[in-house]
């Protein structure tokens, strides 16, 4: 639910100032990346099956027809979040990403800027200054010809493994500003699901024909029971323009 949706939200989304408070944009909540064990497994059945040698029996046929009906042609990984078929990817998306700051890599693991739009479930960024990183951020750029996007999708904390995510912080407040102009803020829940924001309107395209910079700057968190670094899996979108 939009708390204080006024004209004013709508202005800002054309690159007018908007008066304070900024919206407060609520997630509706989507299933979590299913990284168990036997999701991986499945993949590993569902390539053997495809790939296999010689003619499958009726078993393996049944099996393979249930197995396209679980995992879909799409995607190659329990790790993706989009698959390799038409997606609003396929024209959209930004050129560019960056961060104000990133941890440093971790036995062979890195945690920087290009890990929060990879579209992999597996990979995170997490900011690297000392403390919870409020006022940290997340640039997006976006080519002035990009299709617009409606939607912003966001995995909170570290989804590849539960304790993980519990022994590090988690966003609690994202806002979301268009070239400098603050338009609204993500209230995220504290869950592992993935959460959708549906837009007051669509982002994009901008009149005076710049690029259009998405920057996501971190305003407040939950607390990770181990650690104070505060970590973001994805943030990716949706959006209209290329169909």
């Amino acid at each position: 639910m939009l708390r204080g949706v006024l004209m004013t939200g709508f202005l800002a989304i054309q690159g007018f100032a908007v008066a304070q408070p900024l919206l407060e944009l609520q997630p509706v909540l989507e299933t979590e990346p299913d990284l168990s064990y036997q999701r991986y497994a499945a993949f590993a059945e569902f390539d053997s099956l495809l790939n296999a040698e010689s003619p499958l029996s009726p078993t393996g046929e049944s099996r393979l027809e249930q197995l396209y009906l679980d995992i879909g042609e799409t995607l190659e990984s329990p790790c993706d979040l989009v698959g390799g078929g038409c997606s609003w990817y396929c024209g959209g998306g930004p050129d560019t990403l960056w961060a104000s700051s990133s941890l440093a890599p971790t036995n062979g693991r890195t945690y920087g800027a290009a890990n929060a739009h990879d579209l992999d479930a597996c990979t995170e960024w997490s900011e690297g200054v000392s403390g919870p990183g409020i006022g940290e951020r997340l640039v997006y750029r976006f080519a002035p010809d990009s299709p617009r996007l409606h939607t912003i999708l966001v995995v909170n904390g570290i989804a590849r493994e539960r304790s993980l995510w519990q022994a590090n912080n988690r966003v609690r407040s994202l806002e979301v500003a268009e070239n400098g102009v603050p338009l609204f803020t993500l209230e995220l829940a504290d869950t592992m699901d993935i959460q959708r924001f549906n837009l007051p309107g669509l982002l994009g395209k901008r009149k005076d024909g710049r690029p259009m910079d998405l920057t996501f700057t971190i305003r407040s968190v939950y607390p990770g029971v181990r650690y104070d670094d505060t970590v973001i899996t994805e943030i990716y979108f949706d959006g209209t323009d290329v169909h």
